[in-house]
C-alpha cells in the first residue's frame, strides 16, 4: 500500500510504497506541490514524482 510522504531530497510532496497506488496518494495533490527530483529508474511511471527519496535533484543551469 502507498501513501504520501516528503521528499527528502526536494522537500516536496511525494510517495512511499509497493508502487501500485501511485495515482490514489498523487492525484489528491496539486502537481505544483510534487517532488521535483528526477527519476533514477528509466523504468519508472515518468506521470508521477519518483518514491521519496529515490530521485536525484534537477540540475540548475547557470547562464
Amino acid at each position: 500500500m502507498c501513501k504520501a510522504a516528503i521528499c527528502s531530497i526536494c522537500h516536496n510532496k511525494s510517495w512511499i510504497g509497493c508502487g501500485l497506488h501511485i495515482p490514489g496518494v498523487m492525484d489528491h495533490t496539486p502537481k505544483t506541490s510534487w517532488c521535483t527530483c528526477d527519476h533514477s529508474d528509466e523504468s519508472s511511471d515518468l506521470s508521477y514524482p519518483p518514491k521519496a527519496g529515490t530521485g536525484f535533484a534537477k540540475k540548475t543551469t547557470i547562464d
